[in-house]
């Protein structure tokens, strides 16, 4: 708690605190922080600068930017007087390079980051914040501190990171053991929503189909999909309480069963049916013998266990009421009208889902079959002789040319999602093994490239305490079909509405000029409430090239004398499609471009170089210099999609940017870079 005086308050400022229950109140006298390698002191920062120590031992003052690093290892000083237009590289590798030792995050944190860091241990914390605002570093810390302050409650596997790529889940794994926290599972939604699917809902396909048109994922994305699957679990819940009066009618008792069953309205059908089941059962004596006088009848017993035995069936079957919701043409346009999704894109869907989901359930017992072949087979057990020869003329169809076709059976990868949906709506909460699935702490990162349906599944696996920190930026929008508008609608349909956003108005990473490039090609999008970027830079620079060789050719020069000066530095050269990427990485490759890489499955090493790569695969991530190939009206036309991905790319800058374009300029960019 003694750390809210270093967080809150400057040097000079007057404190009021309470520890320990009693208040203290003084002044600070002297506020410093210290950088500390191998016993020995590197860096001083100090309210009148940041004093850096030499190998000789000698101390440099350095400039105010060296105050504020990023980077990773390629961070290092920069000073406006070394740029020179037209030339990559605005540091030196020499003093400025002396400050190797990225300063401890929390000397940097400041009152309104470390207010949240520090909030309660129960509810949710929703921060909005810009590029390089802070809001991983504030959702880490926070999983940290959190740690910290109660070890047995939050152990590490009580606690899920979530991220949107592989590529920060490798680079958060790295850092996490860095804040004294090991063990924490790191996961992208994707790979968890499937593995969890996997475990809930057995016989289902395991492969995709990587062909699933737009229109399907908006569907099965969208907003509405949470009311469409709670309307479908009502209706079967309402054929189970049509059995049950069916049932009862005419019995002694039989009020007393459904008044139970009306009690607990709201809660998962499969819920209900343990309850009601409770409710017959023979009541017993202490010694286990049946007490007939408080027992029951039998008839009402009977008819009530007839009803929870073919319920239970009915609510375990999360297949079928999947396959019934997709393939209901009158309930989908219902529950979609006025969304924004039109009856021919609905249709469209419908159609998909007509031809997918028959094949789905008329596979689940061949691949329930293949599972138990399997085991069979790792027992040493020999299965039936004909038990391949079946699954293989029951794969077979006939195609248009009257040869024999195989058309497996596929999931889209949003089935997951709504199947996991499905099964919280009908059995409960998902479980681990015998045990609840119920995480203490829940962060999850890049929130806004979820979409509600997905978020309201890992909101459900928190613990009673809803401990959930839930960090993103509207901005960096990367999936532009998940139905995610904004935090106030999402919240809402979480039943969430309660919750306040707590914005982050500070942007650290890159420099005030490439704020300023970001926001302006947001156009109409541009929120009204923007970020300060207190750090000046260079200028944003744009080139014009006739073709894609005349820009190999310049970028090429001008990397080769960057790597030259600044061996350390990071650099990404991002395109808009990787085969761009491709051909440019390559036109590098022959210009003989020092210590550069072609990344294509979010494969970063994190380590200093040249990452050629698209912008889809950059989400999260900052480096040194960035250079934006093909900036162009092909490229980057002028819509909401391509707005967002430049703002992305943009603000993974954190010194310089570049923006190069063969043919015409993209729209999005502003006048006054394209008039200089």
């Amino acid at each position: 708690p003694v750390s809210r005086l270093y967080y809150r308050y400057e040097e000079g400022d007057e404190y009021e605190e309470e520890f320990g229950g009693r208040y203290v109140e003084g002044e600070i006298l002297t506020r410093r922080s210290l950088a500390i390698n191998g016993g020995e002191l590197r860096r001083i920062g100090a309210p009148q600068g940041t004093f850096l120590r030499r190998k000789d031992g000698t101390w440099l003052r350095a400039g105010e930017s060296a105050r504020r690093l990023a980077g990773g290892q390629g961070a290092a000083m920069r000073a406006e007087g070394h740029h020179q237009p037209g030339k990559l590289g605005i540091g030196r590798d020499d003093d400025g390079r002396e400050d190797r030792y990225l300063p401890e995050i929390t000397a940097l944190i400041d009152p309104r980051q470390f207010d949240l860091i520090t909030a309660k241990d129960s509810g949710l914390v929703v921060i909005q914040g810009g590029a390089g605002s802070g809001k991983t570093t504030i959702g880490l810390h926070r999983l940290a501190y959190l740690n910290f302050q109660d070890r047995k409650r939050f152990r590490p596997d009580k606690m899920l990171v979530m991220v949107f790529n592989q590529a920060l889940k490798r680079y958060i794994s790295r850092v996490l053991p860095a804040l004294g926290v090991n063990g924490v599972p790191v996961q992208t939604y994707e790979r968890w929503a499937e593995k969890l699917r996997q475990q809930h809902v057995r016989g289902l396909p395991r492969e995709y189909d990587e062909l699933t048109p737009s229109t399907v994922t908006r569907l099965k994305k969208h907003p509405q999909m949470l009311i469409a699957i709670d309307q479908h679990v009502a209706k079967i819940s309402a054929r189970v309480a049509e059995m049950l009066d069916q049932s009862l009618s005419g019995i002694e008792g039989g009020d007393g069963a459904l008044r139970v069953w009306k009690k607990h309205t709201g809660q998962p059908l499969a819920q209900r049916l343990d309850v009601l089941g409770r409710w017959a059962q023979p009541v017993r004596d202490r010694d286990g013998v049946i007490d007939d006088s408080r027992t029951r009848p039998l008839a009402l017993r009977h008819a009530v266990e007839r009803v929870v035995q073919r319920g239970k069936s009915m609510a375990h079957d999360v297949p079928t009421a999947w396959a019934e919701l997709l393939t209901d043409l009158p309930a989908l346009k219902r529950v979609f009208e006025g969304t924004g999704l039109s009856d021919e894109e609905i249709e469209s869907a419908h159609r998909w889902c007509t031809r997918k989901c028959p094949m789905v359930l008329a596979s689940i017992d061949e691949n329930l079959a293949k599972e138990r072949h399997g085991r069979q087979q790792r027992r040493g057990k020999r299965p039936p002789e004909d038990f391949d020869q079946r699954a293989r003329r029951d794969d077979r169809t006939m195609g248009i040319d009257g040869e024999e076709e195989q058309e497996a059976a596929l999931l889209d990868r949003e089935d997951d999602t709504l199947l996991l949906r499905f099964v919280q709506r009908l059995w409960g909460p998902l479980v681990r093994g015998k045990e609840r699935l119920a995480y203490e702490h829940v962060l999850v990162d890049e929130a806004q490239d979820l979409s509600p349906v997905e978020l309201a599944v890992v909101v459900e696996t928190a613990s009673r305490h809803q401990s959930i920190t839930l960090a993103g930026d509207v901005a960096q929008r990367l999936m532009m079909d998940n139905g995610f508008t904004g935090w106030k609608d999402v919240l809402g349909r979480l039943g969430l509405d309660h919750v306040a956003v707590e914005p982050l108005r500070i942007t650290y990473r890159s420099t005030a000029q490439i704020i300023e490039f970001a926001r302006d090609v947001l156009g109409p999008l541009r929120s009204e409430e923007e970020n300060d970027a207190p750090r000046q830079g260079v200028p944003v620079e744009h080139f014009e090239f006739g073709h894609g060789g005349e820009a190999v050719a310049f970028l090429g020069e001008a990397l080769r004398d960057l790597m030259g000066a600044e061996p350390r530095c990071s650099v990404a050269v991002i395109a808009r499609y990787p085969e761009q990427a491709d051909l440019y990485y390559q036109g590098l490759v022959n210009a003989e471009v020092p210590f550069i890489r072609r990344i294509a499955r979010q494969d970063f090493p994190f380590k200093p170089g040249i990452d050629v790569t698209d912008v889809r695969q950059v989400k999260g991530l900052e480096f040194d210099y960035v250079v934006l190939l093909e900036v162009s009206a092909a490229s980057y036309p002028e819509d909401d999609e391509a707005r967002h991905l430049l703002h992305i790319a943009a603000t993974r800058a954190a010194h310089q940017l570049w923006v190069a374009s063969t043919g015409q300029p993209s729209p999005l960019l502003p006048d006054t870079l394209l008039d200089r």
